[in-house]
């Protein structure tokens, strides 16, 4: 898992949530890659604080030629 601050490949979707969050005070949504859909991590959100934390091992790097890995 890492956090970022900035992730434009991320689609945060769905209803905010404060249910079982990882971070208190931090209400969170999905985050979808926004080429092909597949789940990345979660988008979090406390007012105009917000951050993405994302299964590194689900990420590629811009313009690689290897797919993501399959989901287990």
């Amino acid at each position: 898992m890492g956090c970022f601050d900035e992730a434009p490949g991320a689609l945060p979707e769905g209803e905010e949530s404060l249910h079982w969050t990882w971070f208190p005070g931090f209400a969170w949504r999905m985050a979808t890659c926004r080429g092909c859909g597949d789940h990345l991590g979660w988008a979090y959100r406390n007012g105009g604080a917000q951050f993405v934390a994302l299964i590194l091992d689900r990420l590629v790097e811009r313009g690689s030629a290897e797919p993501p890995p399959a989901p287990n």
